[in-house]
């Protein structure tokens, strides 16, 4: 009877082990998109700043993709279209458009430091867990 009682017990610690494993490697592809959504706006920061005092007309070379390159000319130099999301973009100023990317960063920073924190309570569960396990082996 207590044998089976052991087995029961194992097997809903493997099976609570394989769940939290799980977990943690979603939240670990939610912490990594989150960072690709940080290196793009930093991106769009880095281009905006890189545009700063380019008048119309400056020639520059826009990526296409592949490693390929177009020649293009600056319309508009004080005005940059920021996207919304759903296919929609909104036309702003340079000094808006950065208000706008500092503050979807600020709060992708809030968003990946909440999945970090998750990200830690469960591998500290998981942990917990293993070396309840390790009780089993011996």
């Amino acid at each position: 009877m207590a044998a089976e009682a052991n087995e029961d017990q194992i097997r809903e610690l493997v099976a609570k082990m394989q769940a939290y494993q799980g977990r943690m490697e979603a939240l670990q592809q939610q912490a990594n998109l989150i960072q690709a959504s940080i290196n793009d706006v930093d991106s769009a920061l880095k281009a905006i700043t890189s545009l700063e005092g380019a008048g119309e007309g400056h020639e520059l070379l826009v990526p296409i993709g592949a490693g390929s390159f177009v020649h293009a000319t600056i319309a508009k130099p004080d005005k940059v279209l920021v996207g919304l999301g759903a296919d929609i973009s909104v036309e702003r100023t340079v000094a808006d458009a950065r208000k706008i990317f500092q503050a979807r960063r600020t709060e992708l920073e809030k968003a990946l430091a909440e999945t970090n924190g998750v990200l830690n309570k469960v591998a500290g569960e998981l942990m917990r867990l293993q070396q309840e396990a390790e009780k089993y082996r011996q």
